[in-house]
């Protein structure tokens, strides 16, 4: 399942979505905003593609449907590798912070207006895909930065919100604020210790370096004692807001075509609370959870958790991997490394382990179909083998066709 090619949604037809992502002109995003934001028959226009059921069919190298029939799984694959895909930091449209959280690329922005505008409607785009993964429950892939959350739940970033996206700057900014001024007559002791004025470097699409003035005249404004409190705030509104204003817009516009601002505002008291709900728990993973809202097929259906195999599996999930490795289990098998909030009995379709008997299980590593979450488990023959090709797998991030 690695090339989606058809949505339908009451007729509508979005070709080759995924086919070639990977450049800032991917045809992906291209084929994406043209054919599902609009309708060959005029029924529905961009603004209400996303608020509309949509089925997935998934095509080979080839060009040949898959069988099989979307009952709502092999749309969640869609959305979960187009979030993949499209929010990776190399396609340009998002960078990352220091923690490796993403926002709006700063250096995305064109000079040219036509093609500034079709960056922003990528990233409109990418608003509305984002609201429908909400709409419809689908876990996702996508550590966004508080601070662009707060953005999307209509909250205006501040000073305090500048460590969840450069704390190194933050942290000096705060060594500004706090400086104790040893000559209170001389008042540029601050300029002196500190040498800054109100200007701030910045870097642009081609490498260049920019300066750009917080205020008219701010190269030759001093920061002192008396005004250093409104550098900060100058910053922190730069860096937060005015940089990415116009990809935070339209990417909040495209948020706002499928949730409406008003229900964000009464859904989401916090940038924490829209970031679990979309992305799953951020806690550690709680194995005891995961096997009490597990099913059992083939092999497995008879005995379900009391076969030894399903033991010894659970066993190895709970004392043998560590975290950082359950979580790409759990990735492994339903397309995002975290549970749901309110934990496995959540996920739709329920999470599902798979034996198979083959002669040759010891050859083989185990696999995953993620759109419907199941896991699929050769029956080993000893337990040391089991964990070793487990972790093969999920270490090898290949995906589907690994066995």
């Amino acid at each position: 399942m690695e090339n989606p090619g058809m949505v339908d949604s009451d007729g509508f037809a979005f070709r080759n979505a995924m086919s070639e992502i990977g450049g800032s002109d991917s045809i992906a995003f291209r084929n994406a905003m043209s054919e599902m934001g609009s309708s060959g028959s005029g029924q529905v226009g961009r603004e209400d593609m996303f608020k509309y059921r949509m089925k997935i069919t998934f095509v080979d190298q080839y060009g040949m449907q898959e069988a099989g029939i979307d009952g709502g799984g092999v749309f969640k694959e869609f959305l979960t590798s187009l979030v993949r895909e499209a929010f990776d930091p190399n396609m340009g449209l998002f960078t990352t912070t220091a923690q490796h959280n993403i926002y709006p690329n700063p250096e995305s922005m064109q000079t040219d207006s036509e093609a500034r505008q079709l960056v922003l409607d990528k990233y409109k785009f990418l608003g509305a895909v984002i609201g429908k993964a909400l709409y419809e429950g689908v876990l996702v892939d996508a550590p966004f930065a508080q601070f662009f959350l707060g953005c999307c739940v209509g909250q205006l970033p501040e000073f305090n919100d500048l460590p969840t996206l450069d704390e190194d700057l933050y942290n000096g900014l705060v060594a500004l604020k706090n400086y104790v001024v040893t000559q209170p007559g001389d008042e540029d002791e601050i300029y002196k210790v500190f040498g800054l004025d109100f200007t701030l470097t910045v870097r642009l699409r081609d490498g260049q370096r920019k300066t750009v003035l917080l205020v008219p005249q701010g190269d030759q404004i001093k920061v002192t004692a008396q005004n250093r409190l409104q550098y900060l705030d100058l910053i922190a509104q730069y860096k937060l807001d005015k940089q990415i204003a116009a990809p935070v817009r339209a990417f909040v516009a495209g948020l706002h075509t499928v949730i409406p601002e008003t229900w964000m505002r009464l859904l989401f008291a916090s940038p924490l609370e829209l970031s679990r709900l979309l992305c799953g728990d951020s806690g550690a993973i709680d194995v005891r959870d995961w096997q009490r809202n597990t099913m059992y097929e083939g092999a497995f259906h008879a005995q379900g958790r009391m076969h030894p195999m399903v033991r010894e599996f659970w066993d190895i999930v709970e004392t043998e991997l560590t975290e950082p490795q359950r979580q790409r289990l759990c990735r492994f098998a339903t397309s995002c490394e975290r549970p749901p909030l309110l934990g496995f009995a959540e996920l739709n379709p329920r999470f599902c382990i798979s034996g198979n008997n083959a002669d040759d299980a010891d050859s083989r590593l185990p696999s995953a179909s993620t759109c419907v979450n199941l896991l699929k488990l050769p029956v080993y023959s000893s337990r040391q083998i089991m964990r070793d090709k487990l972790v093969t797998a999920i270490e090898s991030n290949a995906g589907f066709d690994l066995s």
